[in-house]
């Protein structure tokens, strides 16, 4: 893929949805797919940030990935670069609907989910390791309607164009409201979340305002993780597969 630097015209040609951007100094689009990004400063505390962008259905330009805190231009926008690379890697727009499941072992493997409801979670609280057998999609869909049960108002992202926030929830009330991104990762027991997420979650954390960011998993964190949220627990809580647990004893 060949991510090119274009000027500001191009790039606002390009109906961008911009929401609380910083002043812009440098502009990109890929020529092979619908993404776009922009290198950004902050005035007051003079450090660089980057913002990746994908064309969606309606055709405006909306925020996939973004980090923030780096010390010079040049460090932005390699990270910008190898965002926008890692995307085409990872075939990231093409969306997992559910796990495939042989005929053959449909009974040991447990329900194709097609709708989460009530009884699909009773299920999960009999069998919290058919968690793992969960599309990542379906994973996130599952801890939005947990959430939603909790009380909150809640929006899933659009499909693998997560970047830092698979769900967006909301507590309104006459006074405030509370703003919480929800960032899903189904993970097999044995691999762990590492710190490199709770620092690309911080990033989208800081530019998009968020009141609260939590990541979920059906693993666990890793120690290097753990102390790293310990340092920011006013921004960033951690559930794993215990809490999951936890949560289905509701249902």
């Amino acid at each position: 893929m060949s991510f090119i630097e274009i000027s500001k015209e191009e790039f606002d040609s390009l109906n961008i949805a911009r929401i609380g951007f910083l002043p812009e100094r440098a502009w990109f689009r890929s020529t092979e797919l619908n993404i776009a990004g922009t290198i950004i400063i902050d005035q007051i505390d003079k450090d660089w940030s980057y913002v990746l962008l994908s064309k969606d259905e309606d055709g405006i330009y909306r925020y996939i990935n973004g980090e923030s805190s780096f010390a010079n231009r040049k460090d932005a926008e390699k990270k910008l670069h190898d965002a926008a690379i890692q995307i085409e890697l990872s075939e990231t727009f093409k969306e997992e609907l559910y796990t495939e499941a042989d005929s053959d072992s449909t009974e040991k493997q447990g329900p194709i989910v097609a709708t989460i409801d009530d009884e699909i979670k009773k299920y999960f609280k009999k069998h919290p390791e058919k968690l793992y057998e969960l599309s990542p999609r379906k994973f996130e869909e599952l801890v939005a309607s947990i959430l939603k049960d909790l009380g909150f108002d809640v929006e899933l992202t659009q499909a693998t164009r997560d970047g830092g926030r698979d769900i967006i929830a909301y507590v309104r009330n006459s006074v405030c409201s509370y703003l919480t991104h929800i960032e899903c990762k189904r993970y097999a027991a044995d691999n762990k979340v590492g710190v490199g997420i709770i620092r690309e979650v911080l990033g989208v954390h800081n530019i998009r305002k968020a009141t609260k960011s939590v990541i979920v998993t059906t693993s666990f964190f890793s120690s290097d993780a753990v102390k790293e949220a310990e340092m920011l627990e006013n921004q960033i809580d951690l559930r794993d597969f215990n809490d999951l647990k936890s949560w289905l004893q509701r249902y």
